[in-house]
């Protein structure tokens, strides 16, 4: 009874327990092993179990049905049973239960374990596949990058083969066509040569037999009739020609015949006359014929310093209807009612310079009534009006477009008159007020009320002026000049309100100033547009404020720096300057003592054309080390240590040189004007005052050399004589200056005639003093430069 008892809780265990198990071992190993055809997989399992291949008596119902028989069954014998078996069957039962559940944990571990160990096989092969594609990837990407760079490689060689084939060839073609073109110029020269010869050759022939016997008139060879070569030109370019001559000039082509006087008498060579450049000669009765045929066409006309003019003359100015710029200064002749006259017949002018004249308040009133379009006006020097003159400002219009104002050396203005110029001009713009001692602060707020659109104030000489002045022009101006010169009561404070509020200062002029210091060198170097700056005579100023400026931002625009007299630079500023400033056109050294030979070779590599060393402390072995750098223009004046060999050396390499100063240097003798025409054959300007050992050799070695010379100081060398200025008849022109003051070796005579050769000259046979009064006494003749006065105005402006 017990081992039936057995077998049915086996059974029933095996139907509780095994046949899922089962099923679940089967799905488990169908997993692992992952077959292809899973139902193949199965079958062959179930074979393997019932030991034959029949799988078709397999029902695949009977396990179910089984297993709810049996358990149907079993349950109603069960109930059969007694409390004691039912005990041990109970008992037995748990420990089959037990171990079954043993088998199958151990069995899932088993599954589990393989699962995993299957999934992380699987990522390793898929990571390891990736690893491999990438790497082919790879491969495959440079593979077809080489074929890609070997085809272009051969593409470039090819190209460069056959460019190199067609220069080749072009090359060959323009030797070609050079030749020929070398030929048939070699081949017309020579024609003209032959035919040259053959002509001299008769013409020598023909002198002969007229010397060798009479010949009758007719038989004498009539000359060729002459051709006037402008006359043939068209009309605007012969005009062209005749602008680059000057007025006397025009006055004698005139003469030559009536084509010549014809284009002459054209308005449009009299549109600008400048009766300046001829006030040595020009006379009454010239101006007066000129100004009376030529009215309608003058719109620029200028009489600075013709002392010999009057009323006779000058009234035909008020005819010159369309005159728009006019320049009286320096003559002393003109009065009130000139003025008056002038204006009246004048509306239209523009620019008008009365500087160093008698005018007083009348004239001032003529002009601000009639000119209402003036927009220069130029009363330097002009002491006989006051500030009732500008009264007329603030009831008439006159001034309202007035721009630019020069007040220079105007010492009797006041403060009242500086206010009426303030309500009547609030488009002024520039001022100049130099040269102005009395000059205070009071005048300078007096200006400032109603003008607030100033860019450019000019204050050099007016020691009075203090940082209230500067304070209040740096607030109501947009400044973009300034300068101010010989003033002891400016501070930092000025330069820091000014650079502060003036921020499109491109202008700063600061000489002999002792409140310019490092500290307002550092507001200075804030400025962003400063491309000149000027700091002579500020002796305060060291290194750190030099520091300041090349490290601040302007050091990319600055292009003229000048640092004359400032004793506590040395040659360290000298290397950052040329270091960072690397627009510096023009460099100022001069009277710096401590810039030794060391300087000079920082200055190497730098975009210094322009470079002023006069007063230094250098040898030649400092200008010797002058290589990399494209100098235009050097002064080495009063430079004691500079000898012959220095000179030579400067020259050497310094071979594209227009402009050479070499003033006042004693060592110096004819071998440095030698090196300078053997090197510097593009000269342009030459200065050797007061050099004691120049002969007349030296002008020999020049005239040689410098065959493009303009212009010549060679003051106070006293050893030249008459011979030098017979050499230099052999280069005038192009020479059209020349000043051989206090030549005592040098006569008259031939001063003289060296006069009729350039356009400016002066000469004197006194001994100077000194060196630096070496021009009293002297004659002078002013240049020919018909356009000499509107550039003097723009430099004044």
């Amino acid at each position: 009874m017990a081992a039936a008892d057995t077998d049915r809780s086996l059974k029933m265990s095996e139907i509780k327990q095994c046949l899922p198990q089962m099923s679940k071992a089967l799905l488990s190993a169908a997993c692992l092993i992952c077959p292809n055809e899973p139902v193949e997989f199965l079958q062959r399992v179930l074979i393997a179990f019932q030991g034959h291949d029949n799988l078709q008596t397999v029902d695949w119902q009977e396990f179910i049905d089984y297993v709810n028989e049996f358990i149907t069954k079993d349950s109603l014998k069960f109930k059969a049973v007694d409390a004691s078996s039912q005990s041990a069957q109970m008992e037995l039962y748990c420990q089959m239960d037990k171990a079954v559940s043993c088998y199958v944990r151990h069995l899932l571990g088993a599954c589990f374990r393989a699962w995993k160990k299957f999934i992380q096989q699987r990522k390793e092969e898929a990571i390891e596949t990736a690893v491999q594609m990438e790497v082919a990837k790879t491969h495959a990407k440079k593979r077809c990058q080489n074929a890609v760079f070997t085809g272009w490689l051969n593409f470039v060689r090819s190209l460069k083969t056959r460019r190199a084939d067609f220069i080749m060839k072009l090359q060959s073609l323009m030797d070609k066509i050079y030749i020929k073109r070398y030929i048939t110029s070699w081949h017309i020269i020579a024609m003209d040569a032959k035919r040259q010869r053959e002509y001299f050759k008769k013409l020598e022939a023909n002198v002969k037999e007229f010397d060798g016997k009479s010949q009758q008139p007719s038989q004498v060879a009539l000359p060729e009739k002459r051709i006037d070569g402008i006359a043939e030109l068209p009309h605007h370019l012969s005009l062209k020609i005749f602008q680059y001559l000057g007025l006397r000039d025009w006055l004698n082509c005139s003469e030559v015949s009536n084509t010549w006087k014809s284009i002459i008498h054209s308005g449009t060579l009299w549109s600008q006359i400048n009766f300046s450049v001829g006030r040595d000669w020009v006379t009454d009765a010239t101006v007066q014929k000129i100004l009376k045929s030529y009215r309608p066409f003058v719109t620029h006309l200028n009489m600075r310093g013709c002392q010999s003019t009057k009323w006779s003359s000058l009234k035909y100015i008020s005819e010159c209807r369309n005159l728009q710029e006019l320049n009286l200064s320096e003559c002393l002749a003109i009065t009130d009612m000139m003025i008056q006259r002038i204006t009246e017949g004048c509306p239209c002018l523009l620019y008008l310079n009365l500087s160093y004249t008698l005018i007083t308040n009348q004239s001032l009133r003529a002009i601000i009534s009639n000119c209402l379009s003036l927009q220069y006006l130029g009363l330097a020097h002009c002491c006989r009006f006051t500030d009732e003159g500008f009264l007329t400002l603030v009831t008439e219009e006159g001034g309202r477009n007035l721009m630019h104002l020069d007040l220079s050396a105007c010492v009797q203005m006041t403060p009242k008159g500086f206010e009426y110029i303030s309500a009547g001009c609030p488009s002024l713009k520039e001022v100049v007020m130099n040269d102005m001692p009395s000059l205070s602060d009071t005048c300078v707020l007096g200006l400032l009320a109603r003008c607030c659109s100033l860019s450019s104030i000019s204050l050099l000489g007016c020691p009075l002026l203090s940082d209230i002045a500067l304070k209040i022009i740096a607030k109501v101006s947009d400044l973009k000049s300034f300068g101010i010169e010989g003033n002891n009561q400016v501070t930092e404070v000025s330069w820091e309100a000014l650079c502060g509020l003036s921020t499109a200062l491109s202008k700063l002029h600061v000489v002999d100033c002792p409140g310019m210091t490092d500290e307002g060198m550092k507001y200075v170097s804030s400025l962003r547009h400063l491309n000149y700056l000027d700091i002579s005579l500020c002796s305060r100023v060291s290194d750190l404020g030099i520091k300041y400026l090349t490290e601040g931002s302007s050091a990319n625009k600055l292009q003229h720096l000048s640092i004359s007299q400032c004793g506590l630079i040395t040659e360290f500023s000298i290397k950052r300057i040329t270091r960072r400033l690397q627009k510096l056109f023009h460099l100022n050294l001069s009277y710096c003592e401590k810039v030794m030979d060391q300087a000079l070779d920082y200055l190497n590599g730098s975009s210094i054309q322009s470079l002023d060393l006069t007063g230094c402390n250098i040898r030649d072995q400092g200008l010797g080390s002058l290589k990399k750098i494209q100098l235009k223009k050097i002064i080495v004046a009063k430079c004691v240590f500079v000898t012959d060999m220095g000179i030579e050396k400067l020259c050497d390499n310094m071979r594209d040189l227009e402009h050479i100063d070499i003033s006042q240097c004693p060592a110096l003798t004819d071998a440095a004007i030698n090196a300078i025409s053997l090197y510097c054959r593009s000269l342009l300007r030459l200065k050797m005052a007061a050099c004691p050992q120049m002969t007349d050799m030296a002008i020999v070695y020049l005239t040689t050399g410098c065959q493009y010379l303009l212009e010549l100081d060679m003051s106070d060398c006293r050893l030249l004589t008459d011979r030098s200025l017979k050499n230099l008849r052999k280069i005038s022109p192009p020479l059209n200056t020349i000043r051989i003051n206090n030549c005592t070796g040098i006569s008259w005579e031939a001063a003289v005639k060296l006069q009729k050769r350039v356009s400016h000259w002066e000469y004197s046979s006194d001994r100077p003093s000194t060196w630096f009064d070496c021009n009293a006494h002297k004659f002078t003749m002013a240049p020919k430069d018909n356009d000499a006065w509107m550039r003097e105005r723009d430099l004044c402006a």
